[in-house]
């Protein structure tokens, strides 16, 4: 089967992944499924801090935070 390769300076922001200044499509569309798996992978890590916070996160008040007694003030 015949390759069809690219000029990476063809390519724009996407030949910045690439050192060759020749790629293979086939390299391109590999490169890009890598990354779109890469990014699903972040997006579930970020939910996942999120509900993280969510479940742990309590607020707190500038008086218990700096232990001062809202009386002291009247």
């Amino acid at each position: 089967m015949n390759e069809i390769y690219v000029k990476k300076d063809e390519l724009g922001y996407i030949g910045k992944l690439f050192t060759e200044s020749i790629v293979a499509v086939d390299r391109i569309i590999a490169k890009l499924e890598d990354l779109d798996a890469e990014l699903e992978s972040i997006k579930e890590e970020y939910e996942d801090f999120k509900e993280q916070i969510k479940d742990n996160y309590e607020p707190i008040s500038p008086n218990k935070m700096y232990g001062v007694n809202e009386n002291e003030f009247h």
